[in-house]
Order: C-alpha cells, then structure tokens, then sequence
C-alpha cells in the first residue's frame, strides 16, 4: 500500500507511523508498507505514481510517456519552467524538459491507490502525461545529448498504428502550430509503411460566431480530427478565460473545446437527452455545443450570416418579487412549455425554438416569465423571446429535493446573504409537468437593455480555473480563492466567498463544487458603436444551494478545506481566510455570526419549506451537528 499525505497532520502521523517500523519513507512524500524491497526496484514500479506526486505541476513525457517506465535508468517530464538540473531518485535519473508550445496532456489512472494515513480511505493516483499524439511527436525528436527521449522506429510506427483515426487526422496541425515540420515529415513516412495515410481526408470546416449581447467577440471553428479554434474578432477588446487576446493567430487550436466553451454546456439530465436525440457522441463537445444558439449572460453562437434581428436579447421582463412579493408557499404559474420534458418531441421543439442552454446536472428548463390576464405563464425562452427565469424540475430519483433547495436558499437570505430570487411553484391542471418546482430568476440580466449601463457575464469558477466542466470537482477551494482574488472583487472582496463556503458546510452541502462558485464580469458597452470596456468583477448571489446530506447520507464537502472534505472546524475555514489577509479573529467571528443567524431562523424556515415530517427533522439534524462540530 502507497501513502500519500495530504496536509501536515497526515504527514505527522505517517511520521511516527515510520518511526514506529510500520510504514517507510521511499522517497519525499511518499509512503509504503513495503518494507522488504530495495528502494531502487521499488521507485521503477511505481515510476508514473513518483512522478505525479513529486512533481505535480509537470507532466510525465516522452519516452517515459510512451512505455509507463524508464529508458535505460532514465525518465523525462515537462513543464513551463525552463530546463532544471536533472533528479537523482533511487534507481532513476529524472531530466526535465521545456514543454511544447502548444502541449497537449491527458490525465490517467495510474492504477494504483493510495491513503492519506493508515486509516485513510483508498484514492486512486492519477497521473498527468503526454497526449498519445504529443509522445509520438516527442519521441520523434532527436537529440545526441539525451538519445533516452526517443525511441527506435519499430517502437514509433507501433505508437502511429495505435492512435486514434482523429489523431492521425490532426497530426499536421499539431506539428504546425508546435514547429515539428521534420518530425511530422518522419511520421508520414511511418505512417505510410501500413497504410495509415490513405484514410485521411478533410471536412469541410464548421464555423460559429460568438457573440455578446450584439458585440461579436470572435469565431468558433471546428476542424478535422475533432479539433477547434477560436479567433478573436478584430475589434473585441476583452479576454475571455483561458483564450488569450493575442496580435496574431488563434487564441485557441486544439483538440476539443476550450474550457470557456466547455463550461457552458449541459450535463446530467439534459445532456443525455440531447445526445440520445441528435446522435451526439460523448466526446463531441462541439456538436452539443450547436445545439442551442443561445446560452447565458447573453451569449451566442450564430452561423455566419444570421442577422441581428434574428437574435432576441435576454433582458428581464417580469420579476418574482413583482409578481409574487410573497416567499413563502406555492405560487400558480400557467405554463406553456407544450409536452412532457422526458420526451424526444419536446427536445425536438426546444431546438426549433432556439431554446436558451443551461449548464448543471440537474433537469431544468430556460423559461420567460410574463403576465397575462391577471395569471402568471412560462413559456419556453429562446431566439425569438427571452430567457429570464430557470425552471427547475422536481427528481424522480430524490424526493424533496425543491422544498430542500427552498428552504437552503431561504435560510441563506435570512442570515444576510445575498441569494438569487426564487419561488416555489405548482401547474394548472392537466399540465405534463409535474410538480412543485422551483422557479428561479436569473441575476444576470438588466430590466431595460436598450438602457442598461452596464451587462454582466457570468463566469464560473471552473471556467476561471482552466478546468473543463467534468472536472469540477478536482480543484480546492484554496486554490479557487486564489483565483477570485486575482479578479480583485469589488468593495466586499472576498466575504460572499467566504460566507458560501462556510454557510455550505453549516447546511450540509456536498454540491459546492467550481461550477456553483461565480462571478459576474462587469462590462460597460460603448457609445455609438465603440468598443465595450471592463469594469471589473464581483461574486455571484447564491445558488444552487441545498442539503446534500439529507438525500446522500455522510456526503462530504465537494471541495476540499485546508486539504480536508469532513470534520471541519473553525481553524479550517479561518486558514482558507487567511490566504487574503484576514487574521484569524476576523474569520472567526465572520462565523460566530453566520452561526448565530442559522440558529435564529432554522426552525421558522424549514418549518415553511414543505419538506415531510422525517426530512424536516433530518435537516434540523444535520445542521445542528455541524454547528456542534464548529
């Protein structure tokens, strides 16, 4: 068994576990049981694992990449950094090399696990490592001084043979944007040994321009082999995340989409559908991506030529707290959606209508609120009206979970903090849709866009982080309040955070994962067709709030704090603070005070929330024993 330590308490107990005999120190940070096999033979076995974790910020490359191990006493990894003095480790030599300019990597499975201590939960070990197409290219690269990078050609044609038809496709691509012309020349000539380039051919290219609001940021092109690129447009003046503003070139060529793009799209419930009934494959990001022209904060993707006055803009028509002042309860809405959300035809209608795409895994639809005839409707939003409220269904496969995500939001508000609007609702008769649900307003809209003064665009922490959408769940929240404070938020800085975090975990919530962290970017649009300029950033109201514990027993926090996901105490969350100045007095109290507000409202607000008698006991259970463990 390996040992990983995650923070200074684990690696203390592995410490006294090794002076007690039990365990050893193979090398810095790693821990094994094995206490018979010489450290030389040990470190060759477990090469990637050493790897991954003595260097986590560079990633396993050539010929280490293309055979999982050593080539003749030596391995080779990559980074940003410029070449440093090679590692002796016992057994192995490790060199370090200057990425690629353009690197593609890939994360695996090492199949390995690891614990934190002793007593610690098994984890696999995963490891970062040249693309397949990367390693063919870099053990392609010839160099006298360090012949172990490469390998003979026999080795090389068998690493061809095995890549991807969609690999093989871009292989020119990839070698032009990296400067590899002669190692692709060498690959052709490999290739064509078994036949391998006569299945290449060429698609025609697929092009989506971007747009916001009315500004056109650029053009999203998908290529041959599964890959994309995105151009800026001449005139957009403001850098998306992870697509930087260059004088020349693509901001993005590669396989698959950029995060920014990626983290718009659906999971879950309405992803499966949408692939299910336009035959998308799992790994075509671009095609889901076309299914809706229209996404949040205003952002669209057009085919080349669509008008503008084929595009409605979302701006916010009838609010919640206008027509339903009330909180508490269900409200009636007429809705309009037309069919059963579980059925093709329904899916069919949403892209005839443009419908507006959301992210998240949770079954919800994009709906336009209104008033007619003294009644509130729904219907769907799409290009020719807007998307002003999102429509969450209830769960067939966990009950409660409207009244629990009321009732976590409602407490949210009444403890001071600030929270999207929503409302619980219910439909007229004969409706498909079932209920109750929730109907919850989107805050990133103006009320008069031809008057609005400022537009906001929502981005999430994912997409902040260079993350793409399935790796939600990867990052720390240290790590992302490193990110936030980059943004330098407006005068309440770094407190909304901070009182999410901590609020998530009173309530038992084990979805505050990076896609349930964001921030809305501040742009003011120019007069008279000038350019927008950036404003600034702040964070996001509340959403997504719910307790997770009360429908998945001993869920743990999504993220981790101060390297932990459970029994978490006040020092916790005061080492996250201190990461922006905070001293650990003023932590505290930030907590004393979120406590102290959870206990006076708990009771009325569950009470309210319409959750069973079991489920409201449970809640108030769960909410308590975390208040205890504070």
């Amino acid at each position: 068994m390996l040992y990983v330590p995650k923070d200074p308490n684990d690696s203390s107990a592995l410490r006294t576990a090794a002076g007690r005999g039990r365990v050893r120190a193979m090398v810095p940070g790693i821990y094994t049981d094995d206490l018979e096999a010489p450290a030389d033979e040990w470190v060759r076995r477990h090469l990637l694992v050493v790897l991954a974790v003595l260097y986590p910020d560079w990633f396993v490359s050539y010929s280490t990449a293309a055979l999982g191990r050593q080539r003749e006493g030596v391995a080779f990894i990559s980074g940003a950094k410029k070449n440093l003095k090679a590692t002796e480790l016992p057994g192995v030599v490790v060199k370090r090399i200057r990425q690629l300019q353009h690197p593609e990597t890939v994360t695996v499975d090492s199949g390995v696990v690891s614990q934190r201590t002793l007593t610690g939960a098994e984890e696999p070990v995963l490891v970062r490592m040249s693309s397949p197409l990367q390693t063919v290219f870099e053990v392609l690269r010839r160099d006298r001084r360090q012949p172990e990078r490469s390998l003979p050609d026999a080795q090389v044609r068998a690493l061809i043979e095995r890549l991807s038809r969609a690999d093989r496709l871009r292989a020119d691509r990839f070698a032009e944007r990296n400067g590899l012309r002669r190692e692709y020349e060498r690959f052709r000539e490999l290739e064509a040994t078994f036949g391998g380039a006569a299945v290449i051919e060429r698609p025609d290219l697929q092009e989506l321009e971007v747009h916001f609001h009315h500004y056109r940021i650029g053009r999203l092109s998908e290529l041959a082999g599964g890959e994309v690129r995105f151009e800026y447009d001449r005139d957009w003046p403001i850098e998306l995340s992870g697509l930087p503003l260059a004088a020349e070139g693509p901001a993005y060529e590669g396989p698959g989409l950029p995060t920014f793009f990626d983290n718009l799209l659906p999971e879950g419930w309405a992803e499966a559908r949408l692939r299910a009934v336009y035959k998308i494959a799992r790994d075509d990001g671009y095609a889901l991506l076309r299914t809706t022209p229209k996404y949040l904060s205003n952002v669209t993707l057009r085919p080349p030529g669509m008008r503008a006055g084929d595009v409605t803009l979302d701006e916010l028509t009838a609010s919640l707290a206008h027509l339903f002042p009330e909180r508490e309860g269900r409200t009636s809405v007429v809705e309009e959606i037309g069919g059963d959300p579980d059925t093709r035809e329904l899916w069919l209608e949403l892209r005839r209508r443009g419908a507006t795409g959301l992210s998240g895994v949770q079954a919800k639809l994009p709906v336009h609120l209104f008033a007619a005839e003294g009644d509130a409707h729904i219907t769907i939003g799409g290009l020719r009206n807007t998307s002003t409220h999102i429509l969450k269904l209830p769960s067939g496969e966990y009950a409660g979970l409207v009244p629990n995500e009321w009732a976590s939001m409602e407490l949210a508000r009444r403890v001071g903090l600030h929270v999207a609007e929503l409302r619980q609702v219910e439909f007229q008769a004969g409706s498909p849709l079932s209920g109750p649900a929730l109907l919850i307003e989107r805050f990133d809209l103006s009320e008069r866009l031809e008057e609005a003064k400022l537009l906001p665009l929502l981005e999430d922490a994912a997409s902040l982080l260079g993350l793409h959408r399935r790796e939600k769940y990867d990052p720390s929240l240290e790590r992302i309040a490193d990110a936030l404070a980059d943004l330098r938020l407006g005068e309440d800085g770094l407190t909304p955070f901070f009182d999410h975090v901590v609020f998530g975990w009173i309530i038992g919530n084990g979805d505050l994962h990076a896609k349930n962290i964001a921030v809305l970017h501040v742009i003011r649009p120019g007069r008279l067709g000038s350019e927008p300029t950036y404003e600034g950033a702040r964070y996001t109201p509340l959403y997504d709030l719910l307790n997770t514990r009360l429908v998945l027993r001993g869920d743990l926090f999504a993220l981790p704090v101060n390297g932990k996901r459970n029994n978490l105490r006040r020092r916790d969350f005061a080492v996250l603070a201190r990461r922006w100045g905070w001293k650990r007095n003023r932590a505290e109290d930030r907590i004393a005070r979120l406590v102290a507000g959870v206990e006076e409202h708990l009771d009325a607000v569950v009470a309210a929330s319409g959750l069973g008698d079991e489920d409201t006991v449970r809640y108030r259970a769960i909410v308590q024993a975390n208040i205890a463990a504070l």
